[in-house]
């Protein structure tokens, strides 16, 4: 299953976007960043396990500000 590293612009979207995920029964959970070369963000990511399209679309609709997807196999 792919992991997908989402950066959003601050810790109540990364909050909100978990917990968005979870509800819909999409393994997620929150993690402090580790490579801050400057990127705008709040310092943390939603980590999410899944379908790309799912778990970005389902983030979108809410309102939540994607600044970037990393995807992991």
């Amino acid at each position: 299953m792919q992991r997908h590293i989402i950066s959003v612009s601050s810790i109540t979207y990364a909050i909100k976007g978990r917990d968005l995920l979870r509800k819909q029964g999409i393994k997620a959970y929150i993690e402090r960043k580790t490579n801050q070369n400057g990127n705008a963000g709040c310092g943390y990511v939603i980590v999410a396990e899944g379908n790309r399209q799912k778990i970005t679309g389902a983030l979108m609709n809410s309102g939540v500000k994607i600044l970037e997807i990393n995807s992991i196999v």
